[in-house]
């Protein structure tokens, strides 16, 4: 499995959010109350992530996303990164984006890129 390459930050605490999947399945029934049953116990949650990178970095961050063996596989692919989960502490999880990041030039000389992804635990 890939690593998010060292050297790279980490990313920013501002627009960082995350959601828990829905874990259940209502079934809505001819009469009565619905019924509402836990689908799985696997966690995925979808984490809202930005950084910011140089020129360089964000050279380093594209041919990472795109290479198949060592990286994001264009987005398809497991890798592992540090992030703050929500239990206090920040770890290393397993993660792949739900689709392709999004960049945009701030300055002459630093990208801000956004993505979601999901995480397994």
């Amino acid at each position: 499995m890939a690593d998010y390459p060292t050297g790279l930050p980490d990313a920013q605490v501002d627009g960082y959010s995350f959601e828990p999947m829905d874990q259940s399945v209502r079934t809505d029934m001819e009469f009565g109350t619905p019924r509402k049953r836990r689908r799985t116990s696997a966690r995925n949650d979808i984490f809202s992530v930005r950084w910011k990178y140089s020129n360089s970095e964000m050279n380093t961050f594209r041919a990472w996303f795109e290479n198949d063996s060592t990286g994001a596989a264009g987005g398809a692919g497991w890798f592992n990164i540090s992030l703050n989960v929500g239990n206090g502490s920040v770890e290393s999880v397993e993660a792949r984006f739900l689709t392709t990041f999004k960049a945009r030039l701030v300055t002459h000389n630093l990208w801000e890129v956004q993505a979601q992804i999901e995480i397994r635990e």
